[in-house]
């Protein structure tokens, strides 16, 4: 009954204001509002003032959508300072939806001068949609603040429109310091400013959050004639600093228009480089892989004194096309070292999602791996990275090793990753029904025991939910 009586009464309420207004309320921009719709204009103000909620709604939307012209945004921002402060940030937010930029200098007031964390953030919110040039300053300003207000303040940078906004944000950066400068380089690159590569070549050297912000946007808008200061950064930075910027680097050579001339470039820098460079750059040129790369690693690997690094280089492959070579190295290698280090590789390469086989090829991969593999570790490694290829055959392959003690753990993890897919699963119901039941009795692991329940009885899991 509350309920229904909280419906009728926001039913009334829309006519009553839709009354006050008219079947055409004045449509001109300019237009002098009718006594009607005047008063349909106080009412909704007086209903977002009252404090009631479900009252609240329906004026938010008159403002949304129920009343035009200017004159009735001036009226709902002269407004906004009057109200209690957790009236202030729903009527900020209906004001954005409106999408009447008479409301920004409102917006500027409030920011200024309220000290409401919600009233602020929807007040950056309303600039970052109806905002222009002049507002970059204090969107940054509001990104300094960091917390909700912050994450809308880069919303904001990132969405307003215009080249004008842009050459502001790019002129904004230098002056800012490195944490602030590293997001507002991400921003310019999320904004696709290729007029802002000479920040991002600046950028790459120096402070490393700085420094992994201009790695990340040449990775995305960079080619040959980047590459050397790309070279330079990953030769100065270290751990993850290290892994953005190879990545980086990988993707200059690997992706876009320019990608052939690039990891031209990047091998002739480093042939000409000194020893040192060459031993950074070798990792960098590995996971780039290709026909001229596997040139420096097979010469690597015929001379004992590079032996190992071409080895470790020829680990590091971006896809199976080197399984054929992994597997003549693995069957001629004496040392346990070299064979554990390319077994690894083997395993990790079997099921790679590079389309260079089809999963029957990497099925079949695998399976000769695990052939090789005369250690549990390694044979649980070999189950669990199975589950990537999605097919009847792999969860024939993985099953019998659930009746395997040592195994079976690495086994009921696939069997359940391998049931997830439902079309995989309801299409040998009876196969994967008999196997979760051996799931169910056999792990231990709460989460695989609530997954192989939940696809049992044919329903889903959210991966998202997992804690």
């Amino acid at each position: 009954m509350p309920r229904f009586c909280t419906l009728l009464r926001a039913g009334l309420v829309v006519a009553h204001v839709i009354t006050l207004v008219g079947a055409t309320p004045d449509a001109r921009a300019d237009a002098a509002p009718s006594t009607a719709t005047r008063q349909a204009a106080d009412e909704v103000l007086r209903l977002i003032a009252s404090g009631d909620d479900d009252m609240q709604g329906v004026a938010l939307d008159r403002v949304r959508h129920g009343l035009a012209g200017e004159w009735f945004t001036d009226m709902a921002c002269t407004a906004l300072p009057t109200l209690n402060p957790a009236r202030q940030a729903p009527l900020v937010l209906a004001l954005a939806d409106r999408g009447d930029p008479r409301a920004l200098p409102a917006a500027v007031t409030l920011l200024t001068s309220s000290k409401d964390a919600a009233s602020r953030t929807a007040a950056v919110e309303l600039l970052g949609r109806l905002g222009r040039p002049e507002h970059v300053a204090t969107l940054i300003a509001s990104l300094r603040a960091g917390g909700p207000e912050g994450d809308a303040a880069r919303r904001g940078l990132t969405l307003l429109g215009g080249a004008e906004v842009s050459a502001a944000i790019r002129n904004a950066t230098p002056n800012e310091a490195p944490p602030i400068r590293s997001i507002l380089i991400d921003v310019l690159a999320d904004r696709h400013d290729r007029s802002a590569m000479p920040l991002y070549v600046a950028s790459a050297d120096g402070d490393p959050a700085v420094r992994s912000a201009g790695m990340r946007a040449l990775a995305r808008y960079g080619g040959p004639a980047e590459l050397d200061v790309m070279i330079r950064s990953l030769l100065q930075a270290s751990g993850d600093d290290r892994k953005e910027a190879e990545k980086a680097i990988v993707a200059v050579c690997t992706t876009g228009p320019q990608a052939r001339s690039a990891i031209n470039a990047l091998i002739k820098g480093y042939t000409a480089a000194d020893g040192k460079t060459r031993q950074s750059l070798l990792p960098t040129l590995a996971r780039i892989g290709g026909p001229k790369v596997m040139s420096i690693v097979d010469a690597m690997i015929a001379d004992p004194v590079t032996r190992r690094r071409g080895l470790e280089a020829l680990a590091r492959w971006p896809d199976a096309t080197v399984r054929n070579r992994l597997l003549e190295l693995y069957a001629s290698a004496t040392d346990e070292a070299e064979k554990e280090l390319l077994l690894s590789a083997l395993i990790r390469i079997a099921p790679l999602p590079d389309n260079k086989l089809k999963d029957p090829e990497k099925l079949d991969l695998l399976t000769k791996t695990m052939a090789l593999c005369t250690r549990t570790a390694d044979k649980a490694r070999v189950l669990e990275r199975a589950n990537a290829i999605r097919t009847i055959e792999t969860f024939r392959f993985v099953v019998p090793y659930l009746d395997d003690p040592e195994l079976a753990e690495s086994a009921c993890r696939s069997v359940v990753e391998l049931a997830h897919h439902q079309r995989l699963r309801d299409g040998h119901k009876d196969e994967f029904t008999k196997a979760l039941d051996k799931v169910l009795v056999t792990t231990k692991n709460p989460e695989l025991l609530e997954r192989a329940a939940r696809y049992k009885a044919g329903r889903t899991w959210d991966r998202s939910q997992k804690n």
